[in-house]
């Protein structure tokens, strides 16, 4: 089983959708809230698709009822209490799915039912989505992963080549990913290709040795989420005022991906990331605010433009005591500036 990185979307959705219907006996949605709260708005689909219906599956929430349910079929769809539908796959159930979704995360209440899976006729998943969970995959070997990333752009798979990190972000900029994680490549520095994932909304970044961010990072004007952890960052840059479309931030020192016994890190008071720039305040969309382990002494008072941040977790820092200006932002709703606990 290959997981994709994201899930595909437009031509590369319609393509994989009829990849899946040849290769799979029939599709399962779900409808998994309680009945009280309704059909959601996607009572026609349900109606569309009845000619294709083979079965109907009511779990009411038994642990060993979906043990059961979901061994006899080998399905990822069955893991909660829910209202399943088993549809025939077919060329005509294909062109519907196609007319009523652009991508598999499109599947989820209430729009639509939840979590598209395909299953073979043996039995077992041959594509299957958790779009709660933003999980997506194919059962694929590496060789017909690589194939069909050849030949749909935008369907993006996890390859065992991709810990090259060339590898990873040759593909990653051909199908114009909007999620990418980093980890384990021994980066000190992002690399300057980083600015051709022009369509990027979340980078996540687990590299310990990581110490500068480029300025290329910060042309990436989709980015709504940006993760990094590392042992110990310089800086954050100003042009952190570019990406106006950015909801979360989150920077978390002395983490490391390839721990070992006698790895020790340094003390807060020596990391370099020691001021939040006030050109922070131009990030008008941020919400969430997250710094944990740094030497970071004070606030600027410019996080009071920031209408729209809800969280402000600055902690194991070097701050004194709250600043007043946070009194009067009014729309936070949880603050840590704790020395010595996380959360």
């Amino acid at each position: 089983m290959k997981r994709m990185y994201t899930d595909p979307k437009g031509e590369a959705y319609n393509q994989v959708i009829d990849l899946a219907i040849r290769n799979s006996a029939y599709f399962v949605l779900g409808e998994k809230l309680a009945a009280a709260e309704g059909k959601g708005n996607y009572a026609h689909v349900l109606e569309s698709l009845e000619p294709f219906l083979l079965k109907t599956i009511e779990l009411q929430g038994d642990i060993e009822e979906i043990k059961r349910i979901r061994t006899t079929y080998d399905c990822r769809a069955f893991y909660t209490a829910g209202t399943y539908y088993l549809y025939r796959s077919c060329e005509e159930s294909g062109n519907l799915l196609k007319q009523m979704a652009n991508s598999l995360s499109d599947w989820i209440y209430p729009s639509l039912p939840e979590d598209l899976c395909f299953v073979k006729a043996g039995g077992g998943d041959y594509l299957y989505s958790v779009v709660h969970e933003r999980w997506y995959g194919m059962d694929v070997t590496e060789e017909e992963a690589i194939a069909l990333m050849e030949q749909i752009t935008g369907l993006f798979l996890q390859l065992a080549s991709h810990s090259d990190l060339d590898s990873l972000l040759d593909d990653a900029i051909k199908h114009q990913t909007d999620w990418l994680y980093l980890s384990r490549h021994g980066l000190t520095e992002l690399p300057e290709r980083i600015r051709e994932l022009t369509e990027l909304r979340e980078l996540e970044i687990f590299e310990q040795d990581l110490y500068q961010l480029p300025e290329a990072l910060f042309e990436l004007s989709k980015l709504e989420s940006l993760k990094i952890m590392t042992a110990d960052l310089a800086c954050i840059p100003a042009s952190i005022a570019k990406l106006k479309n950015l909801r979360e931030l989150s920077i978390i020192c002395a983490s490391s991906d390839r721990p070992t016994p006698d790895l020790l890190f340094k003390p807060k008071e020596e990391i370099s990331l020691n001021r939040i720039p006030p050109e922070i305040g131009e990030v008008e969309n941020l919400a969430f605010l997250t710094i944990q382990y740094s030497a970071i002494h004070e606030l600027p008072r410019e996080l009071k433009k920031l209408q729209n941040l809800r969280l402000l977790n600055i902690s194991m820092c070097m701050i004194d005591r709250k600043p007043d200006f946070l009194l009067e932002m009014k729309q936070l709703e949880y603050v840590n500036l704790s020395r010595d606990a996380l959360w």
